[in-house]
């Protein structure tokens, strides 16, 4: 760059080195640089905005560059994505779901964006929807972890235990190192035992009722 400081090629990798060293401002910097010299490189925006939202938080800026990049390209699935992710960093989850919907349109075979409107319809407590959206995901790649997880959530909030079990069972058989994942099948099995438990006391408190009832009627045999 001290010899050719117009070589876009170059401020891209710079970029990218500043991004594994994990010097997000400078990757930023980086990426305005290349903009500077080609303002219709949408990768550059995307990749900008990326950095802005995960690396750096700060989401606004972030939903401005993708847009930019949107604008240049608007049949970009991976841009529409991007987009979803970081109005859902947001709370914006309307939104986030129009934009994850239409990267599904432009391309419907990427499970992650079924994955993640999945997640934005739970978020907003439309579990049905979010169950038929993480399935798709699943149909696309059985190997989701994630999603599994997710869907697990779903059953445990709607109080279906057994298939919330089933679920994390799944998601912890793909990523048996994730915590996360550990914990809630640890707490849904749990839970489970302890209805099987409340269950049969209450079952036979009951017959233990009915018993004391049908002799005090005189209608036991001896």
């Amino acid at each position: 760059l001290q010899l050719n400081s117009t070589d876009v090629w170059a401020w891209n990798f710079r970029a990218n080195m500043a991004i594994k060293l994990k010097r997000y401002s400078e990757a930023v910097d980086s990426f305005d640089q290349v903009i500077s010299l080609d303002g219709s490189n949408a990768q550059a925006y995307n990749d900008r905005a990326l950095i802005l939202s995960g690396g750096l938080r700060r989401h606004e800026e972030a939903l401005e560059s993708i847009d930019m990049a949107l604008q240049i390209d608007p049949g970009s699935a991976s841009a529409w994505f991007n987009r979803g992710v970081i109005l859902e960093d947001l709370e914006r989850y309307d939104e986030a779901a129009l934009a994850y919907n239409q990267s599904a349109v432009l391309d419907a075979t990427h499970d992650k964006t079924w994955y993640r409107m999945g997640l934005v319809f739970a978020k907003m407590g439309s579990y049905e929807q979010a169950l038929s959206y993480l399935d798709r995901a699943i149909q696309l790649n059985g190997e989701n972890a994630e999603a599994w997880n997710v869907k697990g959530l779903i059953y445990k909030e709607k109080n279906q235990l057994s298939q919330a079990v089933s679920c994390f069972e799944r998601a912890v058989a793909i990523e048996p190192a994730r915590a996360e994942f550990k914990n809630n099948l640890r707490e849904a099995s749990e839970a489970v035992g302890a209805n099987s438990t409340e269950n049969a006391t209450e079952s036979a408190t009951g017959n233990a009722t009915a018993v004391q009832e049908v002799a005090e009627n005189g209608s036991l045999e001896s």
